[in-house]
């Protein structure tokens, strides 16, 4: 089963590409990921569409990567059993690269140094390959969006690593600090791997700043996800339960790649999940503090070191920097 999400924040203006949902039956193997164009840093206009709208350099980076992420994966099987190298992140990069580099503008900026990008866009994609009891697979990522493992017994578990000064995930929520490194066309960057294997049954989870950047604590993108799917009675009310949900509390587009392997069903997934909702809502929601509260800085730094330990148990190590 798989499901995508997609939001805009302003009709008409999002910046996200799509979720990205493929999965090659012969082999078992698939990806999925999601990519949140940087509006800050490419705000200006890159385009303008047959009907007159203006989109930004952000709008098409976002979807300039979705495209090269899928023909990469699609080269990747198309190769699989050969040993060629078009599945290592380095091809990936350089696919990128490629489909980027001749969109640029060639215009010269002004703009002081590190802020301003062209075309610049996060990515964070899960490549699997599913097996008959386990499912391997390496995360990819670029930016601030984020991989995620999700299981009944320790709930989300982050397998990326923003690409920020801060990566604490709850001081990340009180600081929004800039990004480090993204795709972009007009300078060098890096897409970072992770590599990991799990049992099968198995959900993997892909989502942009949009669905967790805004909530009161990182345990709350959780709940959101775990309520939304006790609710839902098959896959697509699940993903219309989810975009009402971040409708209701983001303040960015967001968008969310799910898929979940091994299961008999939509049933049989709700049902594995239903004592791991309760417990998030119990501990986590529940009787929460509000924003505004007296005792609402203590209640949030509590609940996160309740929360952390497993939420960080499989964060890679830091990224390799750039040669």
């Amino acid at each position: 089963m798989s499901v995508g999400v997609w939001t805009e924040r302003l009709r008409g203006r999002g910046e996200d590409a799509e979720p990205l949902l493929v999965h090659h039956v012969p082999t078992g193997e698939g990806i999925a990921a999601v990519f949140d164009g940087s509006g800050g840093s490419g705000s200006a206009a890159a385009l303008e569409l047959p009907a007159g709208r203006p989109r930004s350099g952000a709008w098409v980076g976002a979807r300039v990567a979705r495209t090269a992420a899928e023909s990469w994966f699609h080269a990747t099987v198309a190769e699989a059993g050969r040993g060629g190298r078009h599945g290592h992140p380095a091809a990936l990069e350089e696919r990128m690269t490629g489909l980027l580099t001749p969109m640029r503008s060639g215009r010269s900026s002004r703009l002081v140094g590190n802020i301003r990008r062209e075309l610049p866009t996060t990515m964070a994609a899960v490549r699997y390959r599913r097996g008959e009891r386990r499912v391997g697979l390496r995360a990819l990522w670029a930016g601030d969006s984020r991989a995620y493992v999700l299981s009944p017994w320790a709930g989300l578990q982050a397998l990326t690593r923003d690409h920020t000064a801060e990566t604490d995930a709850l001081e990340q929520l009180v600081q929004d600090p800039p990004m480090t490194n993204v795709i972009c066309a007009d300078r060098p960057f890096r897409i970072d791997e992770a590599a990991a294997e799990f049992d099968l049954p198995c959900v993997l989870v892909c989502a942009t700043d949009g669905f967790f950047g805004y909530v009161d604590t990182p345990a709350h993108f959780e709940w959101h996800v775990l309520h939304a799917l006790r609710e839902a009675r098959d896959a697509a009310e699940w993903a219309d339960l989810l975009c009402a949900a971040v409708a209701a509390y983001t303040a960015d587009d967001a968008s969310l790649a799910v898929v979940a392997l091994g299961y008999r069903g939509f049933e049989d997934l709700r049902g594995c999940f239903a004592r791991r909702a309760d417990t998030v809502a119990r501990a986590y929601w529940l009787g929460r503090e509000r924003q505004g509260d007296p005792g609402f800085r203590e209640w949030r730094h509590r609940t996160w070191r309740a929360y952390r330990p497993d939420y960080e148990r499989r964060i890679p190590a830091e990224p390799r920097m750039p040669t």
